[in-house]
């Protein structure tokens, strides 16, 4: 039971998150709901990989990548383009805490952990562009193979 209610506060939370992001973007209105929905999907694969021992970055990665699946699938259902829904969705697991660390440090002169901070950084920025190109990339390349075989199987 307190697993549930866990999970229900990670929705809702992530949810609000990424409805605010899409309000500062400026997503039509009748649109933040979906935004929300796909922060909050990506948020939860997240959250799940978290729990169950998964590192920071990976998780980030998988994150991304269930957002841009999400956006895209949004994306298509409402004839709009998937940049709505996942820029909003993301914005929530960008390492700017980390960053705001790594700048503080620096300036306090602990180069050494600043460097580790930097390191999480590049790591985090490269898994969250690694899952919304590496869906991209398979979008494109197995769309038109799955196509081929419908059209010849009719």
């Amino acid at each position: 039971m307190e697993i549930l209610l866990k999970m229900i506060e990670q929705f809702t939370l992530s949810f609000l998150s990424a409805v605010g992001f899409a309000f500062i973007w400026r997503v039509p209105q009748n649109r933040m709901y979906l935004a929300g929905l796909a922060g909050a999907g990506g948020w939860m694969v997240y959250w799940a990989c978290r729990e169950f021992g998964v590192g920071n970055t990976v998780s980030t990665f998988w994150c991304a990548l269930t957002i841009a699946w999400l956006s895209y699938i949004i994306a298509r259902k409402t004839h709009t383009p998937a940049t709505l829904y996942n820029i909003p969705g993301i914005t929530s697991v960008v390492p700017g805490g980390t960053s705001y660390k790594m700048m503080h440090s620096l300036f306090v002169g602990d180069y050494h952990q600043a460097v580790e901070y930097g390191i999480q950084v590049i790591a985090l920025a490269g898994a969250i562009a690694g899952g919304l190109i590496i869906f991209e990339i398979a979008r494109r390349n197995y769309k038109p193979v799955i196509v081929t075989k419908i059209k010849k199987a009719q």
